[in-house]
Parts: C-alpha cells; structure tokens; sequence
C-alpha cells in the first residue's frame, strides 16, 4: 500500500472540486447532496464512526462558539475530547482536534493513507464522495484511533444531508439560533431551513435549543414528537458584568466568560444545559461534570472570530458573521461595547449572501468602509461591495488582497477608533494576530 506524505494529501485535496451553490432558479435545490458515497466509504473502512460517542451540534449562529465551551468544559473533566468543526481558516488540520491539539502533519497523511484505497476502489465503480465527506470520514476514523470518549461534532450545513449526519443517536443533539443562511440550499423560509436543520434529530437522544422565533419552535416540536424525544430550551441567562474584557453572568449560579460579544452568554447556557443533559445519561456510567469543571470549562472558552478583540489602540474587531442574523448580533454587541463610537469596517462578503440585508444591518453604525475580496470563488468582487455601499451613503473603499500582507492598521484608522474586520470566516483566513 502507498505511503502518503502529508504535501501529497493536501494537494490531493486541493484538487477536488470545492463546494459551489446552485445556480439560484427560485426553487431551492435541497437534495443537491446524498449521504450513499459517504456511507459506502465508511462502510469500507468498517464504519469506524459507528464506535464513538457523540454531541451533535446544529444551528445557524452559535454553533462554533457552542462546541468551544462543550469541549472546554469536557475536557475539564480529564476525558479525551474529539473536536470536528468548520470551517478552517488556515489548515485542513483545524477540522480534527483532540482535547485542544490540532491534528499533527504526521497523523493527517497517516489516516489519509488509510483511507485513500478505500476511495479509489469506490471511484472504479463511479462512487466518488466529496471533498467533505472524506475530510468527515478522516475524523471518524482519526477519534476512533485516539481512543476518545467523546466527539463533539459540529455541523457544516443544513443537518439533515450534512456529512456529518451519518452518526447514530448522540448522547445530545445541541440546536444553536436557527435563521436565514443558505437559502439556495435549505429553502427560503424558516420553516424550510428549521426542517432541514432539524434532520439531525434522532430517537434516543436528548435535545437541547436555544431562544428560537415561534417558526422555528414548530418545527422542532414537530420533529421531537415524531421521533418520539423530548426537547428543553435554555433558561435566559441575567448579565452581571459586561467590558471588553469578559462578561458575568448567572444561571442559578455564577459563572464567567472571557467571550465578548451580546450573544455569547447564551451560548454558553446552550452549552451548560448540553452538558447537564450529557450528565443524565452518564451520572451512574463513565464520568459526571461537576459544576466546578462546568464553571472552569466556561471560564477558559476561547474561540476566534466571533467578535474577538484582537488590539486595543485602536480597538480591532474580528467577526466571521456572515448572514442577517450574525449581522445583527455583530451591530448591537458594537453598540453596546462602543456606545459613543462610529465603527470603521474591513470586510468582505460571499456574493450569494444577503449582502443587502447585511449591509443594512450594519452600516447605521459606519464611519466608513474598506472592502476586500474574499478567497473564495463565490467573493463578491470589492469593488462592487464598495459601490453598494457608496449608494446606501457610507464612504467606501477597495483595499487589494496584496495589501493585507502589509496592511497598516494605523493608516486606516485613528488610536482612539474602532476598526471591525467582518463579512466572512473565509476573510479572516487572511490575517493572524
């Protein structure tokens, strides 16, 4: 059997077509993916998946925040923790991490090379999984390898043809701010999106939401009753203390994140009640949370790109956000963390967003804006981004990706001022801090 260098299977997939949208026609294509080349390739490999515990987490915002502070808090617990979550920013490597450390280059060619045969013996008989689902599949089998306890997955797209729902029933299944994203995907209604997003709903586990519109609540009641489980929602949690430099809050108890951002503290109730419900199922079995670990687990959450605070003088904003309801959270936590303050944005956006929406939402807050490309094919082109927002009445300007290299941040705002680099995770890839 060959042997692949770490080079080898990147580059390998590199070459495979990336995702790409349908064209949008006015009716959303929603079986555009199947689960059948995923599952055949599993079933190659022994159906490694089949051998793991799991949290499954779906939702359309919230979700990579969420598994952050399950993780954290698991891994307080001394349990060796699997972590599957997307997108990456700079390396496939960030999709598999075990109890905080990213897969290393070594184990990365190792599983691929284990899983490459099984690949091509299913593209002779024209079986060909995608990118993802390998990258999926890599995972299962890298856990399952790492001996771990338990998987924290998190969900790519929609739920129920996503990659990862060829899992069965998770210990819990965790449902994050359900809104509009994808629509040419999942549909153009809540409803629609709510019941794709619900498909990761199975008998047996426990289900946990959070806050969701009345819309969305149906459709999850619906689903829970069909599949005959019971769904709780989060208790709201009462801020205490919010600055740039964390917030308090309670939930029958104190507990307290390092996480700026309006939204994030319900996210972490989101994550404590998953972890109270993973408790129930392994009180008497394997392990229990504390509430101390619970407490500790929270407190150390970090997670990149959802409103981070990156430099002080000037302020730096970071946040991936990229549909109405991210756009949303991202004005009011400025509003609220910079009450006296216009705010400058660096961003960039994927043309099949509602870029119109996301614009609303945030230039009633803008000095100025400097637009950029995005790397990926479905980038709305800078300048075009820039005259939208010329025409809604903020000055804007187009800053090449050459320029980020170098970029200045002294050059484009004053010390005292706020600058928010926003519109996508994808654009965030372009800059370390």
């Amino acid at each position: 059997m060959k042997k692949y260098s770490y080079q080898e299977a990147i580059s390998f997939f590199e070459e495979l077509p990336h995702f790409k949208p349908p064209k949008i026609t006015g009716t959303p294509v929603k079986d555009m993916f199947s689960l059948d080349a995923e599952l055949a390739l599993l079933e190659q490999l022994n159906n490694p998946h089949m051998d793991l515990e799991y949290i499954h987490v779906a939702g359309t915002n919230g979700k990579g925040s969420t598994v952050a502070y399950i993780s954290s808090i698991l891994n307080q617990a001394k349990l060796k923790i699997g972590t599957f979550a997307s997108p990456f920013l700079h390396r496939y490597n960030e999709l598999f991490v075990v109890n905080g450390k990213e897969i290393s280059d070594e184990d990365f060619a190792a599983v691929f090379t284990e899983v490459k045969p099984a690949y091509d013996k299913l593209a002779k008989k024209g079986i060909h999984p995608s990118e993802y689902e390998i990258l999926t599949v890599m995972g299962f089998l890298y856990f399952k390898k790492r001996k771990c306890d338990v998987v924290v997955l998190e969900v790519s797209m929609g739920g129920r043809v996503d990659t990862t729902n060829v899992i069965p029933a998770p210990i819990v299944t965790v449902i994050a701010p359900i809104s509009y994203d994808h629509m040419s995907i999942l549909g153009n209604t809540l409803t629609e999106i709510a019941t794709e997003k619900a498909g990761i709903i199975k008998p047996g586990t426990k289900v946990v939401s959070a806050v969701q519109e009345a819309e969305v609540k149906k459709v999850l009641s619906h689903t829970c009753k069909k599949q005959k489980v019971h769904i709780d929602y989060i208790k709201k949690p009462k801020l205490i203390r919010q600055n740039l430099r964390g917030q308090t809050f309670e939930i029958d108890r104190i507990y307290e994140t390092s996480l700026l951002g309006t939204y994030q503290i319900e996210n972490a109730a989101l994550a404590i009640l998953a972890i109270k419900k993973f408790n129930e199922c392994f009180n008497s079995k394997k392990f229990h949370i504390s509430e101390e670990m619970i407490e500790d687990g929270i407190k150390d959450t970090r997670w990149f790109g959802r409103f981070t605070l990156v430099s002080r003088q000037p302020y730096v904003i970071v946040d991936g956000g990229h549909n109405r309801q991210g756009a949303r959270v991202l004005r009011e936590s400025l509003q609220q963390y910079f009450p006296d303050k216009k705010i400058t944005f660096l961003m960039g956006i994927l043309k099949d967003k509602e870029v119109d929406i996301i614009l609303d939402e945030l230039l009633p807050v803008a000095k100025k804006c400097y637009t950029m490309a995005v790397p990926n094919d479905r980038t709305m082109p800078p300048g075009e981004l820039a005259e939208k927002i010329k025409e809604k009445g903020v000055e804007a300007q187009v800053i090449s990706a050459a320029d980020t290299d170098r970029l200045d941040v002294d050059k484009l705002v004053e010390k005292d001022d706020v600058l928010c680099i926003c519109g996508s995770l994808y654009l965030l890839s372009f800059f370390t801090f």
